[in-house]
């Protein structure tokens, strides 16, 4: 039964429910529906959940007190079940200041077992439970209200079938001996590091490794100044200013505000006003005596193709373990790897063993 909950007196109805859940532990299905498009944060709209053998769509929108959600996601006892849990995780995370653990995620937890590590809630519920889900809401605005019956009845279905499918991946995990794996891979997802938005951290979400030292500081200093603006107009930070224009701005070095006009680097209603503003930033700017980040020339001909061969080596690797390659590594992890020596992806936690020495002794032989 799928239920809509979009009134105070049927949140007040649903929390002993939760209650009883935190009192004794359990498990319960969860999913969000979200718009972020024209906000810096994505808005959460609707959070549904899967308690037993019903599901819980709760108008997050039309609620004043949520205070119950914060307080389900944060129970140790209480073991919620996402489908691709990362932007689940990042929306709550914004909107409640928690983290949820623990958590099981059912696309993760199939990829140990062979499955696509792209494979879709639609896909993996066909495939696993003959079951065939109609996706007629996938690009509604979930803003708009009333909801309708569509949304709502699509919603539910999102998190219906969680349950079933945990327990039949937790049995699969169990079969091929991966549960171990999968483990060490989840405690990652408890890390809110991926979601600090800190101004004085977004300069490492770009990357300046081509670029003078001068002209690292100055990206750093504008990709501060960046965050800070849209953060303070709660708009996406492309709409302040885009990655190819922020690049631009730092090697151009301009002189005067109307220099940043001409060559267009914001948007025609906001220049006048923006210019000034990181003109400001660049004349400031103090250079440190270290780069911001290590230059990195591009690979050789021939060091493509050991990167290559390498990758070749990865998927034999994949198949033997009926485990998704992409789980296993990445053609930059593979790079990095060439690069340093190192990584701390492939040469920490259960991948060192399985395919990090084993990938950089492969590495090492098409060298010699």
């Amino acid at each position: 039964m799928n239920y809509l909950i979009e009134h105070p007196s049927e949140l007040t109805e649903l929390k002993p429910l939760i209650d009883d859940l935190k009192n004794r532990g359990g498990v319960v299905g969860v999913d969000t529906e979200f718009l972020r498009e024209k906000t810096y944060r994505a808005k959460l709209c609707l959070m549904q959940l899967a308690i037993g053998e019903h599901q819980y769509c709760i108008d997050v929108l039309a609620l004043e007190d949520v205070q119950i959600l914060h307080e389900l996601m944060a129970a140790n006892n209480i073991v919620k079940i996402f489908h691709a849990s990362s932007q689940d995780l990042e929306v709550i995370y914004q909107t409640f200041d928690v983290l949820p653990h623990p958590i099981f995620d059912t696309q993760l937890a199939a990829a140990f077992c062979g499955s696509d590590l792209q494979q879709g809630y639609s896909a993996m519920v066909e495939q696993r439970l003959g079951i065939e889900l109609v996706k007629s809401q996938a690009r509604t605005d979930w803003s708009r209200r009333p909801l309708t019956e569509k949304q709502i009845e699509y919603a539910g279905l999102d998190v219906e079938y969680l349950h079933e499918l945990m327990s039949l991946i937790e049995a699969d995990l169990d079969a091929c001996g991966r549960r171990a794996w999968y483990e060490q891979e989840i405690l990652s997802y408890s890390d809110p590091e991926p979601f600090d938005e800190s101004p004085a951290k977004a300069w490492r979400r770009v990357s300046g490794g081509h670029l003078k030292l001068r002209q690292q500081y100055a990206l750093r200093d504008l990709a501060i100044w960046r965050e800070q603006q849209a953060q303070q107009k709660n708009i996406p930070r492309s709409w302040i200013l885009r990655d190819d224009k922020l690049y631009d701005l730092v090697q151009r070095n301009p002189k005067t505000a109307q220099e940043i006009i001409d060559a267009g680097s914001f948007g025609r209603r906001s220049s006048a006003y923006l210019a000034p503003k990181a003109l400001e930033v660049l004349r400031s700017v103090k250079v440190g005596d270290q780069p911001l980040w290590l230059k990195s020339e591009p690979l050789t001909k021939a060091e493509k193709s050991i990167c290559s061969a390498a990758m070749k080596e990865l998927g034999v690797i994949a198949q033997e373990l009926n485990i998704a390659q992409a789980l296993l590594a990445t053609r930059k992890d593979i790079e990095y790897l060439f690069r340093h020596r190192q990584s701390k992806r492939l040469m920490q936690g259960w991948r060192k063993e399985i395919v990090g020495d084993v990938i950089l002794d492969f590495i090492r032989g098409q060298e010699s």
